[in-house]
């Protein structure tokens, strides 16, 4: 989890901005040794993988992220095109954690789930806009 948003905020670093415990954070080493870091490195983790898990049952994987979606609106300044941006780290940190079972099989079939996770994301963030 730490990895994947280590890469985040090191190809994005102005995402660090949004979130006010993280603006310090300038070098590699803080954000390494930063526990609100890798706390909220954990959260995006197990919302990514309860996302994947939630798969066999529709309702609750849309009614899941759609509600995480739209909670990035107490974020000021978030937008809802930034959830994109954890894709290519996120898909980065399933190849390593695979190596060798990284087919391209399995990399297509990663690929589509996070982009659906994502779209489904941007999709409670876009329909959940405050006073709607």
């Amino acid at each position: 989890g730490l990895e994947i948003a280590r890469k985040l905020f090191e190809e994005h670093h102005e995402l660090l901005n949004l979130f006010e415990k993280f603006r310090e954070l300038k070098t590699r080493d803080q954000q390494a040794n930063s526990m609100e870091l890798q706390e909220h490195a954990n959260t995006v983790m197990e919302t990514l993988d309860e996302g994947i898990k939630g798969l066999d049952n529709l309702d609750s994987f849309f009614e899941f992220l759609t509600q995480v979606g739209a909670s990035h609106h107490r974020i000021p300044g978030f937008k809802p095109e930034y959830f994109w941006k954890i894709e290519k780290p996120f898909l980065e940190a399933v190849k390593m954690t695979l190596e060798d079972r990284y087919t391209e099989n399995v990399e297509n079939i990663y690929k589509v789930t996070i982009k659906f996770i994502i779209e489904t994301l941007v999709r409670g963030y876009e329909e959940k806009k405050p006073n709607s």
